[in-house]
């Protein structure tokens, strides 16, 4: 099972997050069912592209009646790990470091942060909202106290590459990259590029090409 749900594409994973959100708010609206016409339509996907993904998981929902939306909730956060606690890390404590820290988003959907690195005296053996500031010479003693399972990576791109190989070799296996770097990683290591600039680039595209 491991294995088949490892194969699926992260497109799909990407996706459930979306219906994970929907339903939310469809329980907020007071909803107890909801249909995968619904579901789509609130997210400019098609009936069956939900249905398709659901179906990766498992056999949900009641022919004519729909998703019984609590129970869905409950599911998809327990297939997105989301019924536990994640420790997590921020390396760099610029300006998108410090606002990642202080997003409280995170802590709702159980990502803790425990941690913060850094390497400007200024900053380190002090406390930043609450979260202690660490100098990254103390990276594996830090990881292995805290238990620390995720990264975010808000460094400067010029030593980008150097910080995520140091949290390769400390163990940290899901490791979130807001830099342009990009490097090689094992197999067992989640590596998710977060490219703000190329992702602006993309729709600048679109605006101009709006006609084909």
């Amino acid at each position: 099972m491991a294995n088949t749900l490892r194969a699926i594409p992260l497109s799909t994973v990407e996706r459930l997050s979306i219906y994970l959100r929907t339903l939310r708010e469809s329980l907020v609206e007071g909803m107890d069912f909801i249909s995968s016409t619904e579901i789509g339509k609130r997210n400019d996907f098609t009936a069956a592209q939900v249905r398709k993904d659901l179906s990766c998981f498992g056999n949900f929902g009641i022919k004519g009646t729909g998703y019984q939306i609590s129970e869905l909730i409950n599911t998809l956060e327990t297939i997105l790990g989301l019924d536990r606690e994640w420790k997590v890390a921020i390396f760099g404590l610029g300006k998108l470091g410090g606002a990642l820290a202080c997003y409280k988003g995170l802590k709702s959907a159980r990502f803790n942060v425990v941690a913060i690195f850094d390497v400007d005296p200024k900053k380190v053996d002090k406390t930043y909202k609450n979260i202690p500031v660490y100098h990254s010479d103390m990276l594996k003693k830090v990881v292995r106290e805290k238990k620390i399972q995720i990264a975010i990576i808000a460094v400067p791109t010029d030593s980008a590459k150097a910080t995520i190989q140091r949290i390769i070799d400390a163990g940290i296996k899901g490791i979130l990259n807001f830099t342009e770097a990009r490097v090689p990683y094992p197999d067992e290591y989640i590596l998710k590029n977060v490219n703000l600039a190329g992702e602006l680039e993309s729709i600048s595209y679109y605006l101009i090409h709006s006609d084909l």
